[in-house]
């Protein structure tokens, strides 16, 4: 007869694998993904107004049409700054209001994202941007670099002065793509051009934004672009005689010195996201880059004023987008002169999303 240690030792292969076996259980039964659309309630975060006619707008907007398509509810928190306590209170009311998920939409809520899906592991969550390594939060952001460097091109060929304006809120990767694709297009149409950069150091001020375009006209640039929340760049760009270029969205009648914007389709987005987290779909280990085949991100329709050439040389950078160039490939310096990228090469997403520290060959800042 086998003594009771002998039993313990002659089973312990057994005791091992159903210890394995129960705890693949709990992890896999700690996050689950509905079972019916009719049981989804979404939360939205918004870092300003959902009328602000811009970033925010666009956001609000394209999640209610994915919502309604979708047949869920949609609870939102509105001007919740990009701070600790802020966004944690925010999540904490959605939640509790019964969302299973939440989309976090500004840039600096990516800094929390860690601790906020840890903190509740059955929520899931989209974040503008975040490095996190939880299982239940994905990031979301369509490669609208594709259609900025569309528009950099027709800005660069439209130009007289080869001096052009570019109105952004900070330095971080996502205001340093935006800039370098459009100085890469700029650049593709004019070699010898300048592009300068104001910043702001704030998403959103309407007297900084129109006072940095009025600083940009007296450098002599006669067109701007700009990536903040809202469109007070093409306010004042207006009101001065300059030909603009627009970003995100666009909610205003402007005249024909507006020759088009690079644009977000947050309906297509969040339609994606949404419908893929109710299907059970979704892969929240993985990124949503949506592009320009995608229908994600687009140019808006062009002005009468844009030249024939102009049009011409969009539509040639457009086809080869869309033939799997990238617009981060082949012989790329920065403005310091260090070469970032060979001829035969391309930037990783990683750096793209995360590392983008530096600004291209021709691009300056103004002090």
């Amino acid at each position: 007869m086998l003594k009771k240690r002998d039993l313990v030792g002659h089973n312990l292969p057994l005791l091992l694998a159903g210890i394995v076996i129960l705890t693949l259980v709990v992890l896999i039964n700690s996050f689950q993904l509905p079972k019916t659309d009719s049981t989804v309630t979404v939360g939205c975060v918004l870092l300003g107004s959902k009328d602000d006619h811009g970033w925010n707008e666009g956001h609000y907007k394209g999640i209610y049409e994915a919502s309604n398509l979708h047949n869920t509810f949609l609870k939102v928190c509105e001007n919740v700054k990009e701070e600790r306590e802020d966004l944690l209170n925010a999540v904490e009311t959605l939640v509790r209001e019964g969302c299973t998920v939440v989309y976090l939409t500004s840039f600096g809520y990516g800094k929390f994202t860690d601790e906020i899906s840890q903190k509740y592991p059955q929520v899931a969550f989209f974040s503008i941007w975040g490095n996190s390594i939880a299982k239940n939060c994905a990031t979301y952001l369509p490669r609208l670099y594709q259609v900025q460097y569309l528009a950099g091109v027709i800005a660069g060929a439209q130009s007289k002065t080869g001096k052009l304006g570019f109105v952004a809120a900070m330095p971080n990767s996502q205001t340093s793509r935006s800039i370098n694709s459009y100085a890469l297009g700029v650049r593709f149409a004019n070699p010898n051009a300048r592009l300068i950069v104001k910043y702001t150091n704030t998403w959103s001020d309407e007297q900084k934004e129109r006072e940095s375009v009025d600083l940009l006209a007296k450098l002599g640039v006669d067109i701007v672009s700009f990536h903040q929340d809202t469109p007070y760049t093409i306010n004042e760009a207006e009101k001065l005689g300059l030909y603009s270029i627009g970003y995100n969205t666009i909610t205003e009648n402007y005249s024909d010195r507006f020759l088009t914007a690079a644009v977000y389709n947050w309906k297509i987005i969040y339609k994606k996201t949404l419908g893929d987290y109710i299907k059970g779909k979704v892969n929240l280990s993985d990124d949503y880059w949506l592009t320009l085949e995608d229908n994600a991100v687009k140019l808006a329709p062009l002005s009468p004023q844009v030249t024939e050439r102009a049009r011409q040389l969009m539509e040639q950078e457009k086809e080869r987008i869309l033939n799997q160039r990238s617009v981060f490939s082949g012989t790329i310096y920065d403005n310091t002169g260090k070469l970032r990228c060979d001829k035969d090469e391309r930037i990783s997403d990683h750096e793209l999303y995360y590392d983008m520290d530096w600004l291209v060959e021709g691009v300056e800042i103004y002090e």
